[in-house]
């Protein structure tokens, strides 16, 4: 087991290779620690070899704010897939390097067939960042899975494959050492992101080609602990209902994700509902989502309407869920399904609220995420960073 002395240093170290803190009175606030052990902490760092310092910031008379980065110099392709939408971005240190590439895809059905699309991604998102793809010393690969108790298997629902596939696989076809993670990594981040403000618990709903509900709380001594991965998505929600990718029928994600929702347009269609809505292709669930919140009105077609009100509903039930199991200080709407739509946040919120302990007297914090894609990509970068240091 680490020593608190080991972790303090871990837990200074993915800080500053993210960005998220660099400077001294930045870590001691983020694990919250006394600057002289942060001051331990980061020389030993730097005996180390593991980071340098970046730059020196100077404000009238006061002595100079000092900011370290880390050592990797080498370019690092970081990816994220979530099933049908890919973010991908070149990084050195905590640096991005070129543009974030985003594009869609259509389901993967093998392990081969996600090594070719890393392989597009690698090879376009390094051309954009001037690089031949010889260049990218590793690989992160984010994938939309979770880990079982050992950490020898992962498996999803939305990318079945993954049971099958390997780090040495990728690592082979790719030609270089490429890291595959167990989640697309937004509840580190975002919590980091509120811990200023007194938020000690968070948990982000995550709503897209697949439905999930992770969770982590931060130790008072030095930094985070305790991750709590919820698959909310396999609650049983309709007994009998849809087909799962997990084998069940209707859990949660059969009913409410992006390609659930779709494959029900789809069918409802064939069975000549009337209605203003158009199936989009497999690769871009998103499309219908965006076309829902613009019926969502009440000159808006019966059909939409009630597709948008079920969809809230089931929503709201698993916001209940994860408060009643969780009680986290923040719960964070994500996903390409409920995004910065606030008008269905506030619905979700007034219809979860009843089915609390507390019921409407509840106080639930239903928030959007504060970062973006690119932030969550430079958490994977460093985590890749932290591997090789330790």
């Amino acid at each position: 087991m680490a020593s608190r002395a080991q972790l303090n240093q871990q837990a200074a170290f993915r800080l500053i290779a993210s960005g998220q803190a660099t400077s001294l009175s930045q870590l001691a606030r983020a694990l919250r620690l006394p600057p002289n052990t942060l001051h331990g902490v980061v020389n030993r760092l730097l005996e180390g070899g593991a980071i340098c310092l970046d730059r020196t910031e100077r404000y009238g008379r006061g002595r100079p704010i000092q900011h370290y980065r880390t050592r990797n110099r080498r370019p690092v392709l970081v990816a994220q897939c979530h099933g049908s939408v890919w973010n991908a971005a070149v990084f050195v240190d905590n640096r991005r390097l070129g543009p974030l590439r985003v594009s869609n895809c259509s389901p993967l059905n093998d392990a081969e067939e996600a090594i070719r699309v890393l392989r597009k991604e690698r090879d376009a998102t390094a051309r954009a960042a001037r690089l031949e793809p010889k260049q990218i010393a590793g690989v992160v690969l984010a994938i939309n899975a979770v880990e079982s108790e050992h950490g020898r298997v992962m498996t999803s629902s939305v990318l079945p494959w993954i049971r099958e596939a390997s780090a040495e696989q990728f690592s082979r076809a790719m030609g270089c050492r490429v890291q595959l993670q167990h989640a697309v990594g937004t509840v580190i981040p975002e919590l980091r992101a509120r811990a200023a403000r007194g938020v000690r618990s968070l948990a982000v709903l995550n709503v897209g080609d697949g439905v999930s509900a992770h969770a982590q709380c931060v130790d008072k001594v030095w930094g985070l602990h305790q991750a709590m991965p919820g698959e909310v998505g396999h609650v049983v929600a309709q007994p009998g209902g849809p087909r799962c990718g997990c084998g069940n029928r209707g859990c949660l994600e059969a009913l409410i994700s992006g390609p659930a929702m779709v494959r029900r347009v789809r069918t409802d269609l064939k069975r000549g509902v009337r209605t203003r809505l158009i199936a989009p292709p497999r690769r871009a669930p998103s499309e219908l989502f965006a076309q829902l919140e613009a019926l969502d009105t009440r000159d808006g077609d019966r059909y939409a309407r009630a597709l948008t009100e079920e969809f809230l509903h089931r929503v709201a039930w698993a916001v209940s869920i994860v408060t009643n199991m969780l009680a986290s200080d923040v719960i964070v709407l994500s996903g390409y399904a409920l995004q910065s739509r606030d008008a269905w946040r506030q619905r979700i919120l007034k219809r979860a609220c009843e089915w609390t302990l507390f019921g409407k007297a509840a106080s639930i914090r239903l928030e959007f995420p504060l970062l973006g894609p690119e932030d969550y990509l430079r958490e994977l970068a460093a985590s890749f960073a932290e591997v090789a240091h330790e």
